[in-house]
């Protein structure tokens, strides 16, 4: 079974305890992408270790952007909301946007056309260089415009891959690179001369170690040893063509015995360095024309000018990574869900049987508009995430962006398989558009971390933001008896999951056709902050142990987060009078109202606890399944004498 980081990442956040009476239960740290066209010098970086170059004044790059302000999603927790957010956010002026899309232009008519997709062509497109800095020769785009710049690509998903893992790399090396690692990397990335991929997981990883693949430190040479394997590797469609792997490997700190002195390193390897090789390349159920390779790695010599961010820290710097894979593997899966609903509302269209369409019935008319509001909640929350980051200096997106890529990635899925139950036997055919799809979203859904993974991460972070800010509430409410004034307001406290009390008035800063829209948000975020108290107050810090709990929690803070999304989205497309606008505050207003159900469906199932709501008879039921080692019911004719 392959390593998964994340997985492995939940288990050591399962680890953590209370600390100073406060409950640290995940730790997620914002971070912001460079935002201008030139280069700059990332703070990071000139604090790694072993680094003794003096740091240097931040490039005017890294100063741009307003103050940060709170996290949004992790203030959900604990029932706060910033109402200057609902103001969708635009990053891209005017006379920008108007240059931006003519420069698309022929990046669309060239992804319009049915021809193969090569190499050389990618290159003169300039599709290498969308988010590498112009001081290196590229298109210097911050977020929102890469990301918009990146759509036309997606309509291929094994292509856009093998791009988006590229990007990915010169988003890492913007943030953490030294000045010299910038110098010598982001000019060729940018060209396409060298291709960037990220080496992360493994096929067999240790029982007690990070990783297999590890990095030993040769003090007198002042050199990095490189051995292992990496699995799963997105590598460039043309054999003998130069890349760049970024490979987090296992190191040990100097005169650091065990667990103690253990840490994780991000390196820069190239493929042409002795000791890289190419191994097998993977046949995946999905996304089959981007090639993935085992890659192995035999005493790669490396020195220290290889090693991104600091020595021993990769597992703070992977927060970046998983951040950046998550926004930009978010846009594929916005792509796909885009052509999969336009491909069934055509088939609806063109389609009549026993002399009715299918456009005309009832229940294909529920289907289609359900996969509009799903792909338009997904396309509000990426783009308001991209402008957060790009308009707030080191704003804290963590949850964001673990949200809008789990979101995603669960719609995604349903509107596949929603097609394949429209579409009939017809969508049984091998080669069919739908059963290709259907591929690529179960492939999406499962390279890098899976879902539970990341729903436990969503849930775990908001907590641990709650924990800190709820400490002294939650250590009254679970001693009753010492605080008997504070049981005693609660209990003549009027709100409740079913009529929560808010003073919120979202209502004032969206447009008043979305006032019950704001209404279903205010009521979502205190059942919310119901929902984490009640939790906290149970179990303490025993929560983490409560997944399936915690994986409500998740369903309902992404539920939130593309509601309130969405209505900002609508909002703004009504007040600047955008084409259609009436029909965007149609599907905000749907959006809002489902997910305010759905919000009171699984923050109830926490109220009632596992003995009502069906978790503990599932619960006792798996102790049976694992000793039978699978179904253990008899056959139901059976006789029993």
């Amino acid at each position: 079974m392959r390593y998964n980081l994340f997985s492995r990442a939940v288990r050591l956040l399962n680890q953590n305890h209370s600390k100073n009476g406060t409950f640290l239960l995940a730790r997620g740290a914002g971070s912001k992408a460079t935002t201008a066209s030139s280069s700059s010098s990332s703070v990071h970086a000139q604090q790694r270790a072993g680094n003794a170059q003096a740091p240097e004044e931040v490039a005017p790059a890294e100063q741009q952007g307003l103050p940060a302000r709170e996290p949004l999603v992790k203030n959900f927790f604990v029932g706060i909301t910033d109402k200057e957010l609902l103001g969708y956010p635009e990053v891209i002026a005017r006379e920008e946007m108007a240059s931006l899309q003519n420069a698309l232009l022929p990046l669309k008519n060239y992804f319009a056309e049915e021809q193969p997709q090569s190499v050389d062509s990618l290159k003169q497109l300039g599709l290498y260089g969308l988010n590498v800095p112009t001081d290196y020769d590229g298109k210097g785009y911050r977020w929102s415009a890469s990301l918009m710049a990146s759509e036309p690509e997606s309509a291929h998903t094994s292509l856009a891959l093998g791009l988006q893992s590229h990007r990915v790399v010169v988003d890492m090396l913007r943030e953490l690179g030294t000045p010299e690692q910038q110098q010598r990397y982001l000019t060729a990335l940018g060209s396409g001369q060298l291709i960037g991929t990220d080496a992360i997981f493994e096929y067999t990883p240790p029982e007690d170690d990070f990783f297999g693949t590890q990095a030993t430190y040769d003090s007198d040479a002042g050199t990095w040893s490189l051995s292992g394997e990496k699995a799963f590797v997105v590598v460039a469609p043309v054999s003998g063509t130069r890349q760049l792997f970024l490979v987090l490997a296992q190191t040990q700190r100097v005169n650091v015995p065990g667990d103690v002195g253990r840490g994780s390193t991000f390196f820069l390897v190239d493929s042409q360095l002795p000791g890289v090789r190419l191994g097998e390349l993977h046949a995946t159920f999905g996304c089959r024309e981007a090639p993935m390779r085992r890659i192995h790695f035999d005493k790669v010599q490396l020195g220290e000018q290889q090693i991104l961010g600091m020595s021993h820290e990769g597992n703070q710097h992977s927060e970046l990574l998983v951040r950046f894979a998550r926004l930009r593997s978010s846009l594929l899966g916005i792509a796909l869900s885009k052509r999969l609903l336009n491909q069934l509302t055509t088939f609806s269209v063109e389609t009549t049987q026993c002399g009715v369409q299918i456009k005309d019935l009832e229940l294909t008319r529920v289907n289609l508009s359900q996969g509009v509001c799903s792909v338009y909640a997904m396309e509000s929350m990426l783009y308001l995430t991209a402008g957060l980051l790009d308009e707030f200096h080191g704003q804290d997106v963590t949850l964001e962006s673990a949200i809008t890529k789990y979101y995603t990635l669960q719609q995604l899925y349903a509107i596949s398989t929603q097609n394949l139950s429209l579409l009939g036997p017809g969508s049984l055919h091998s080669g069919q558009p739908a059963e290709l799809a259907l591929r690529d979203s179960a492939q999406l859904c499962t390279q890098g971390e899976s879902l539970s993974t990341l729903s436990m991460f969503i849930a775990l972070t908001g907590l641990q933001h709650a924990g800190q800010r709820m400490n002294e509430g939650v250590r009254r409410s679970r001693n009753p008896l010492f605080h008997p004034g504070h049981i005693f307001g609660k209990f003549l406290g009027t709100a409740s999951l079913e009529s929560p009390k808010t003073r919120m008035q979202l209502a004032e800063h969206v447009h008043p056709s979305l006032e019950a829209a704001a209404q279903c948000i205010e009521h979502s975020v205190a059942r919310l902050h119901m929902a984490v108290e009640i939790m906290f107050t149970r179990h303490g810090n025993a929560i983490v142990e409560r997944q399936s709990e915690l994986q409500r929690l998740a369903n309902i803070s992404s539920t939130i987060y593309a509601m309130w999304a969405s209505t900002a989205r609508a909002s703004r497309s009504y007040c600047i009078g955008l084409p259609l606008a009436d029909h965007e505050l149609l599907t905000a207003n749907a959006i809002c109202t489902q997910g305010s159900a759905d919000v009171l469906r699984l923050a109830m199932e926490i109220l009632n606890g596992n003995y009502v709501n069906n978790d503990n008879n599932l619960i006792r039921l798996s102790a049976q399944v694992a000793k039978s080692k699978g179904y253990f019911a008899v056959h139901p004719l059976t006789f029993n004498f």
